[in-house]
Order: C-alpha cells, then structure tokens, then sequence
C-alpha cells in the first residue's frame, strides 16, 4: 500500500455526512455564492479542443477554467485521501505505471482488457450514487458536487478530479471485479481504464463475468485493445513484463536513439535544448523501470 500519511476511510472522509452547503463551501475555499453559481452554470466553464490519440483518431479535452479547476483540485486532493486498493494503480499517490507491470511479476498467464470511451461512460447518476449513498451527503451538497464535476451528465476528460471520482463512483463495481479475480486465484491491477489479470492460469470463465460486470455498469471494453498471453513477454502499461523480470520496450530505446541523434546533428541552441530536456525524460523511465526491477 501506498506510504502517504493522511489516508483514512470513507467514513472518516471530509465528505461523510456532509449536510451544509455552508460548510461545503468552506472545505472548497470557495464563497457559497459562488460555489452555488458555478454548479448550476453549463456554459463558459470548459474549454473544449481535440486531442490526438495513440492509437489513432482523437478524444475531446474539456479544461475547467481556472476558478473551477482550483475548486475540482481540491474536491480530487480530499478524495486521493481515501485509503486505496491493493489493486488500485491510477490516480494513487506514490503508485506508477512501472509499480502496476510489476503487480504481476512472476505470471505465467496475463489478460489486458480495456475500456472504451471510459470518463464519458462515467454518468453523472454514479457521482449522486457516491456521494449520497457511500458518503451520505444530503441531496442538496449532493446536487452541488455533481454540478462542480460533471459536463453534459458525465464526467469531462480534463478536469483534474475526474480520475479519482472514475474509480470512487464505481467503487462496487471495481470491488465486484476483484472478488471474481481473487476467487479464480489471480491477481488484478487497475491503472485507469487499464484492467490487468494475471495467474498461473486466467479462466475464460471469470473474464466473461468480469465483461458482464462492467457491461452491467454501463462501460464497454475495446476488443481491440484485449490481450491474451501464456508464456510469452507482455507489455503492461508501458512496460515489458518477462515472467521475473521488467524490460523498457523496444520503442524506448529506438526513440532514445532517435533523440541522441538529433542532438548531434543541430546546432540551433532553442532546439538542442528542447531535444536534450526529451532525452533526461526518457533517460528518467528507464531509470524507473531498472530501479523497480532491482527492488524485485
């Protein structure tokens, strides 16, 4: 588990029984004038624009403007308190995507499921779901929260608390998910909308539960993004899983390469500099995934 001091249970949560919009809006450093305000407007309060996917096409960015995206970072910091999951990689302070491979060290079998479209399939009926029933806030601070995090009934990609509210709203599904992993011997990561299985052997059996579980929540998962591997190197969240052992792919090193190359080739200053800051990035995550790999 996480090393952070400050974690305590929903109960013990800021948010439990939260029945004033008074006091609300002091947890938020915010006027209640305002709060109320900013809740029940729907325009001018993201700025909308595309953003290239990996994998191809684009996915909409909506960036709260400021005064917002100070009160939804705050909502988000009070939240990341709750204490996490085992299985839980993506929002959790002082956890990575090198610690979410290195969950599944040692499996001789690994399933990578995905799933699509995952903030917009995250209803604004699920944030009065988690604030009410799981934290029992009353109907109006629910009313408000709900207003502070969502867009168009979902929760908006870009904001900063839509990480964390992902997981909290859907806490039952996701501990529904994990007994049915626990119970067929495996082990689970989640990191984001990453979902890693993994185990001597990964029953077809329990995955098909498992999609039924999410598709009775309303989410999808990517076909195209699924992976079945038995005996063979796995590329986990970035990183290469080779049964006892963690490896930087291929990719890396060729763009680390690439970057090096680059730097030899120019003498522009403005961009010697832009190419020598991408290569100490890079150089960093390997760094990361060599020294995970030495803890193990």
């Amino acid at each position: 588990m996480s090393t952070r001091k400050n974690y305590h249970g929903e109960r013990d949560s800021c948010f439990f029984r939260l029945r004033s919009r008074a006091k609300l809006a002091r947890l938020l450093f915010c006027s209640q004038a305002k709060l109320e305000d900013i809740s029940s407007k729907s325009e001018n309060l993201y700025f909308s624009f595309p953003q290239p996917k990996k994998s191809g096409g684009f996915r909409t960015i909506n960036a709260p403007r400021d005064d917002l995206k100070a009160i939804q970072k705050r909502i988000a910091d009070l939240l990341q308190r709750i204490i996490p999951p085992e299985f839980l990689f993506a929002p959790v302070s002082g956890r990575s995507y090198v610690d979410n491979a290195a969950r599944h060290l040692g499996a001789r079998a690994v399933r990578l499921l995905d799933i699509e479209d995952f903030f917009p399939s995250c209803t604004a009926n699920r944030v009065i779901w988690f604030f009410r029933t799981r934290m029992e806030c009353s109907p109006d601070v629910a009313a408000i929260l709900r207003g502070l995090v969502t867009l168009n009934n979902c929760l908006p990609q870009g904001s900063p608390c839509s990480p964390i509210l992902a997981y909290l709203c859907y806490v039952d599904m996701w501990e529904r998910v994990d007994r049915l992993v626990q119970q067929a011997g495996c082990t689970l990561s989640v990191y984001a909308d990453d979902l890693t299985i993994s185990g001597l052997v990964v029953p077809e059996s329990m995955i098909w539960e498992i999609k039924k579980t999410l598709r009775r929540y309303g989410h999808r998962y990517n076909l195209k993004k699924e992976r079945s591997r038995i005996h063979r190197p796995t590329e986990i969240t970035g990183v290469v899983l080779v049964r006892e052992r963690l490896l930087l792919p291929n990719r890396q090193h060729k763009k680390m390469y690439e970057v090096r190359e680059a730097i030899k080739k120019t003498n522009v200053a403005v961009i010697r500099d832009k190419l020598d800051k991408q290569l100490r990035g890079r150089r960093a995550q390997a760094m990361q995934v060599r020294s995970r790999a030495q803890r193990t």
